[in-house]
């Protein structure tokens, strides 16, 4: 085997067209396209001989004849570990990781449809009316928390239990007519309420409507488990007393958007109370009574009113709210003879304050949706509707 042609040490065999030693080639392979290709002499002893700098050692490399023209890449074994580590570690770059789109809305056609319309005109007439009527009187309470809690109790025997295998756009409807006629009547039983302007009554009721139709549902569900031992947990009660297994319901959301029901989950599972059933169960081993409940309703309901307006309505909520705090006091201390009751009133606000933070989470992803046109909708009262997921 003859000398390497670079340093003269023993060869290997032809590299990059001369015959040179292993070393040599690994370090022309490495050299070629690097700086050192650019660079002079580093070194005060490099000679003919011998070469101590990276420069003077690349350009002897050159001189004999080696040559890049027959590189063959990806061979070098350090760099295959490398490579196949790097493989193991990181995501797939997807188009949709790359564009940071989901697949169905990238790749969907952009071809607008027309929007679907939705007047709440009649509805909001009609709420109206139940605010100018007020709630019956006399009412025999001795405070706020418990007439809202009476008037919750009036509803509630109102509801008819059903059973509903397919949600079509005319059961949608229904709910959303349903908790906002709902909700308008238990508001009546507040007397602090009851004196506001009708301007912020209004308000009120278009922002909590569907919030204090997601804690009702919730607290329906986890009676209707309590009352029903056989109960499935994929069992809910999503609204009015309409029981549907969520593992089997059919959804037809094709009035409301062109993508599928399985699509629209990302959008609408907050509103549907689907991220939170954990919440149920805990509901349910609590064992409410309907003031803690109706205190639950109205401090998340009045909670979320102050931080979604601000301002004069905040100061109105914070009122609405002390006053609450002390009916709680006065029925915990009196009526049940509870000193100490931190650590339940804890449990219960602990709840509500989940709620509210599914709510901010879902409030980006409806930002997402309306950039990318998820829904084909059009609002007579969108205000109505902020925070649902649908806009």
């Amino acid at each position: 085997m003859s000398s390497c042609e670079v340093c003269g040490q023993a060869g290997h065999g032809l590299h990059f067209g001369v015959n040179s030693c292993r070393a040599c080639a690994a370090f022309f392979r490495r050299a070629a396209d690097s700086k050192w290709d650019r660079m002079k002499c580093l070194s005060r002893f490099c000679d003919e001989r011998n070469y101590h700098c990276k420069p003077c050692r690349l350009k002897k490399c050159r001189a004999v004849g080696m040559s890049t023209s027959n590189f063959q890449h990806g061979r070098d074994a350090v760099q295959i570990y490398t490579n196949s580590f790097s493989r193991k570690r990181k995501l797939p770059q997807t188009v949709e990781l790359l564009s940071g789109k989901p697949h169905f809305v990238l790749f969907h056609s952009s071809t607008l449809k027309t929007k679907t319309y939705v007047d709440m005109s009649l509805l909001m007439s009609q709420a109206i009316d139940i605010f100018k009527f007020g709630a019956e009187k006399p009412l025999v309470a001795k405070n706020g928390l418990l007439k809202l809690s009476y008037g919750y109790d009036c509803i509630k025997k109102r509801e008819e239990r059903q059973t509903i295998e397919k949600v079509t756009r005319k059961e949608i409807t229904n709910f959303w007519e349903h908790h906002v006629l709902t909700t308008a009547k238990w508001l009546t039983y507040f007397d602090s309420f009851d004196r506001l302007e009708m301007d912020f009554k209004m308000d009120i009721l278009k922002a909590v409507w569907h919030v204090w139709g997601r804690l009702d549902k919730m607290v329906a569900t986890a009676l209707y488990r309590t009352n029903n031992k056989d109960a499935k947990l994929s069992e809910k009660i999503i609204g009015n007393g309409v029981l549907t297994d969520i593992s089997l319901v059919r959804v037809d959301s094709n009035w409301m958007s062109r993508y599928s029901t399985e699509q629209l989950s990302y959008f609408l599972n907050g509103m549907r109370g689907l991220d939170l059933l954990h919440l149920i169960d805990e509901i349910q081993n609590l064992d409410l009574t309907e003031t803690e409940l109706t205190f639950m309703l109205a401090h998340l309901c009045f909670q979320y009113v102050a931080s979604r307006y601000g301002g004069k309505m905040s100061e109105i909520m914070e009122e609405f709210l002390g006053e609450l705090a002390n009916d709680l006091h006065d029925y915990y201390t009196k009526d049940r003879m509870m000193i100490r009751y931190s650590g339940r009133l804890m449990k219960l606000l602990r709840i509500n304050k989940e709620i509210l933070e599914n709510i901010r989470l879902y409030r980006g992803r409806a930002e997402v949706a309306k950039v990318f046109d998820v829904f084909h909708l059009d609002f007579s009262h969108p205000e109505m509707f902020r925070d649902t997921g649908l806009m």
